[in-house]
């Protein structure tokens, strides 16, 4: 078997820019944060990004111009606030917006991992939703008499990115059972690469203790990068909770565009390593808290 194991830098090669990259998180939630800072560092540019309900990431890779379209349903900090940059520049044109329901974008997906041209759903029938994407949505007539059906267009991004709790070097994912559990597997496996961070590379003996969190074989997966606490500043249970504090230093800056700039390049551009990233966001105290799920 073939050994996935990569470098941060080595990994996001994969991405060329123009492509559609399927983001695996949920707002404040198990965002693949290391992944996205080496999309800056590496100035990936005219990306599309794919995600059911974007974050903090996305306002990040927004400031720095990397993407200039976006599929999915929301973006947003939930408690701590709207994302300004992506906000401005969706408002300036810059990005140019699909919307669609988390319903219809798992159909979308969904079709394109089972290779299927379309799925039908009932989700978003007599919204306007239909009308704002044309090529995408069609309401199509039940073949077997019944009521009709909304036609979703197979979406395959190009790459997708997301962040796991362990592998071992030959590929195999493996994530804990959580509320994020039932959503884990569509976008990877609907996407044409995968580049996956985890918490830890582990012997493989180990994911054969519990197979049943093994969310993507081997074959799938086209990289791996170890990064522990690669989702900060977002949550990833169980194993920490959301940093508030970081959260709040970037909302404070994000609707001036010097204080952007200088945030971007003190958390993002400038560390060299997890680690120095790390340390840059307060280190040890405030990953023992994140850790012990405590607010700080």
């Amino acid at each position: 078997m073939m050994e996935k194991i990569k470098s941060l830098a080595e990994a996001i090669t994969l991405v060329k820019d123009g492509d559609v990259v399927a983001l695996q998180n949920m707002a404040t939630q198990a965002a693949p944060m290391a992944l996205v800072r080496e999309l800056i560092r590496q100035d990936k540019r005219q990306l599309g990004l794919v995600v059911l309900v974007g974050g903090m990431a996305v306002d990040w890779l927004a400031a720095t111009g990397v993407i200039n379209r976006l599929i999915g349903a929301a973006v947003s900090m939930e408690q701590f606030g709207l994302c300004q940059q992506y906000r401005k520049a969706v408002e300036h044109g810059r990005i140019r917006v699909e919307e669609i329901s988390e319903t219809i974008l798992n159909a979308r997906l969904g079709a394109g991992a089972r290779n299927l041209p379309f799925l039908p759903t009932r989700g978003g029938i007599g919204s306007d939703l239909i009308a704002l994407n044309p090529d995408n949505l069609k309401m199509l007539d039940d073949p077997f008499g019944g009521f009709p059906v909304l036609a979703c267009r197979a979406l395959v991004p190009d790459v997708a990115l997301i962040h796991a709790h362990r592998a071992d070097r030959f590929g195999n994912i493996q994530y804990e059972p959580t509320v994020l559990w039932p959503d884990i597997g569509i976008m990877p496996k609907a996407a044409k690469k995968v580049i996956v961070s985890v918490e830890e590379i582990v012997d493989s003996d180990m994911l054969r203790r519990h197979p049943d969190r093994t969310i993507l074989p081997g074959f799938m997966v086209d990289a791996i990068i170890e990064v522990p606490y690669g989702a900060h500043p977002t949550s990833f249970p169980p194993n920490y909770g959301y940093d508030s504090r970081f959260h709040r230093a970037w909302t404070k800056v994000s609707r001036d565009q010097e204080a952007t700039t200088a945030f971007i390049e003190r958390h993002v551009l400038v560390p060299g390593t997890q680690q120095e990233y790390l340390d840059a966001a307060g280190g040890k105290p405030v990953l023992e808290k994140v850790s012990r799920w405590e607010e700080n």
